[in-house]
């Protein structure tokens, strides 16, 4: 429960198949014939379902989430959840290269950050709530942060997320 259903997790390309609307998800899976479907992530009936190959990457957690992954093989690795590094920090003031984007929400931060396009091995990302303390920007982008880099940010309002997985 809590799985990020945006996030691939086979490395094999066209392992990957999103059906909408969908009321046995299990059953999508067992009928799939362009790859054999190792797991699958829904929410339940009549929802999305979103069909995976061998499962060979992190399972990323999302707060909130209601999708969860059914692994057919039980082999899922490690998943891979964004603890607080640091809370009441200025981004700014972090000693790494970083982007700054607008983001409509803590979630869409995080999946900016796992995209990776802005910030290309993004592993960390700094989020504030209240746009009026992000002059402009509230989302900041990072790549692996080390303890002493996050521990040496001044204070200030935004809270610093890393991916415990990288």
């Amino acid at each position: 429960m809590g799985v990020d259903a945006r996030v691939r997790l086979s490395s094999a390309p066209r392992k990957y198949k999103v059906y909408p609307n969908v009321v046995d998800c299990a059953g999508k899976c067992a009928a799939e014939t362009n790859f054999t479907c190792k797991a699958f992530v829904w929410k339940g009936p009549n929802s999305g379902c979103v069909l995976h190959g061998k499962i060979d990457m992190p399972v990323v957690m999302q707060n909130k989430s209601e999708w969860f992954l059914v692994d057919l093989d039980c082999v899922t690795p490690q998943s891979c959840w964004w603890p607080v590094k640091a809370a009441n920090v200025n981004p700014t003031s972090i000693a790494a290269s970083m982007k700054a984007v607008k983001a409509q929400s803590h979630n869409h931060c995080q999946a900016l950050c796992l995209l990776g396009v802005l910030q290309p091995l993004c592993r960390a990302y700094a989020f504030a709530v209240n746009l009026f303390y992000a002059k402009d920007y509230n989302c900041y982008l990072f790549p692996a942060l080390k303890p002493a880099q996050s521990a040496a940010a001044a204070s200030g309002n935004f809270i610093l997320y890393q991916n415990q997985c990288f």
